[in-house]
């Protein structure tokens, strides 16, 4: 009976509740935002809210790291490794928000990275990459 009622409020099948398995999200905090933007609480939505959280984290990392590369290089304390990493986000016009999408299909759902831009997150962005992949609970393909 539990899992009948879990599968018609999530509005799912019982094998897509494994889908949030090794997601790192808080589902309290995932719930509340898709409460406060008045949208309907099922498993699509979850899933939704759980990849736009975990990409805009990534965002704001790549942000942070941009700025203080940026104030580095100004005052020319910049090392080699953070030049060329600030050289890349430039080059590659480097954006979280456009670089990675999903598609939710329940089981068939995936993350994705732009392709022409996964070596250099592979190569600059290792521990975010991680990190978004925890947050998620889905490998990064791309």
């Amino acid at each position: 009976m539990r899992n009948d009622l879990i599968r018609a409020v999530f509005n799912c099948g019982i094998d897509d509740l494994s889908l949030l398995d090794d997601a790192g999200a808080d589902m309290f905090e995932t719930v509340k935002r898709i409460r406060d933007e008045g949208k309907e609480v099922d498993m699509s939505s979850i899933l939704e809210e759980v990849f736009k959280e975990g990409i805009f984290r990534m965002r704001e990392k790549l942000k942070e790291e941009k700025e203080q590369m940026e104030s580095l290089e100004r005052s020319r304390d910049i090392t080699e490794y953070e030049y060329g990493k600030l050289q890349a986000i430039r080059q590659h016009n480097l954006d979280p928000q456009t670089d990675f999408s999903y598609y939710i299909n329940f089981l068939d759902t995936h993350l994705n990275v732009d392709s022409g831009k996964r070596k250099v997150y592979d190569e600059y962005f290792e521990r975010e990459m991680e990190d978004l992949s925890e947050y998620t609970g889905f490998n990064i393909e791309g």
